[in-house]
């Protein structure tokens, strides 16, 4: 049993961030508080589950264009996050975005990065036959 929570920031988007939000709540509720979720704007045709879900647990979502403003940076070095969950994230990510956690940053892709990224990503693996 930890004595504090740790702090994490859940970035990432579609349906495998939800099911990862989901996760951490249902599984990490007396390890870990999702301090803020950060997913790309919603569109008129889709608003982001992620947003939605995280938004019915009362925990702050954050959604800009780009990550790679620097006022990004700061907002993230004000939430003092211990570790930040990247899950199914199509925006660029700096680096110092990703090193700011105290813990760093982990990284969860449903496909085999770099060889498959894009829009078709999980398609180009069950036709390639990757395990």
């Amino acid at each position: 049993h930890f004595n504090t929570m740790l702090r994490v920031v859940l970035v990432g988007q579609s349906v495998f961030a939800s099911k990862c939000l989901e996760a951490i709540l249902e599984n990490a509720a007396d390890i870990a508080q999702v301090v803020a979720v950060y997913t790309n704007p919603d569109t008129d045709a889709r608003p982001e589950p992620v947003r939605q879900i995280a938004a019915a647990k009362g925990i702050s979502v954050v959604q800009h264009a780009s990550l790679k403003n620097p006022a990004v940076v700061e907002e993230w070095q004000q939430l003092n996050a211990d570790v930040a969950i990247l899950a199914f994230v199509t925006q660029y990510v700096p680096q110092e975005l990703a090193d700011t956690p105290r813990l760093g940053s982990v990284c969860f892709h449903p496909s085999v990065l770099p060889k498959y990224r894009g829009g078709n990503a999980l398609q180009w693996q069950v036709i390639n036959g990757e395990k």
